[in-house]
């Protein structure tokens, strides 16, 4: 399993290493958000770790970034102290030591590891109709667009389907028109302060409809 870090250097560095080679994990260390997402375009990961002492530093780009990030990958935020050790916050906050840490690499044990996706999506939020590929439009649930872009979206929902599985999805500033979409990962309700839904991605788009979503974007 691999897990990204981005941390200062120095016995910040080498706590958190002494941790997760206890764990068995391979670790891949940046020293900021903008390495870490640059890297992310070639390199597959199982989740990663932010500091929250590089969190707080962050610029403008690199808080959109890391919102990118954060809605694909399992991630916590940390903070080391010599005394202390250890600290992340993850679910369930009255726990703050290392026993979030391993919640947090249960729940990348079970993600299927990738790279950062190709298409760079924008935060917008359309009104949206989902439903199952077997069952007709009239079991569809309401949600709406955390993001989306060329290539997929965002839903929320408290409902979100199985990973793998294919949906149909309706945009309403589209038109009438639905399409599939292929479930890449889902976000339960209550996992942490997110938001709950599914990301996706798109399957057959045809022609008229790219154009018509690349023109909406």
């Amino acid at each position: 399993m691999i897990i990204a870090l981005v941390s200062r250097e120095g016995a910040i560095l080498d706590a958190y290493r002494r941790f997760f080679e206890s764990q068995g994990i391979d670790l891949i260390h940046m020293k900021s958000i903008s390495d870490l997402f640059q890297k992310l375009s070639t390199t597959v990961i199982n989740g990663f770790v932010v500091d929250i002492q590089i969190a707080i530093r962050n610029t403008e780009p690199e808080k959109r970034w890391l919102q990118t990030m954060e809605g694909i990958f399992p991630n916590v935020r940390t903070n080391w102290n010599p005394e202390t050790g250890l600290r992340a916050l993850y679910r369930d906050s009255s726990n703050s030591e290392t026993d979030n840490l391993s919640v947090f690499l249960e729940d990348c044990q079970k993600f299927k590891p990738r790279a950062l996706r190709k298409h760079v999506r924008k935060n917008l939020n359309f009104h949206v109709l989902i439903w199952p590929i077997a069952a007709p439009e009239e079991a569809a649930e309401r949600a709406y667009t955390l993001n989306i872009s060329p290539g997929g979206l965002f839903a929320c929902t408290c409902f979100a389907p199985p990973v793998d599985s294919l949906v149909w999805v309706k945009i309403q500033d589209l038109g009438e028109q639905p399409f599939k979409v292929q479930v890449r990962l889902t976000r339960a309700w209550g996992s942490g302060m997110y938001i709950p839904g599914f990301g996706g991605s798109y399957e057959g788009l045809d022609g008229d409809l790219a154009k018509r979503l690349k023109a909406l974007l």
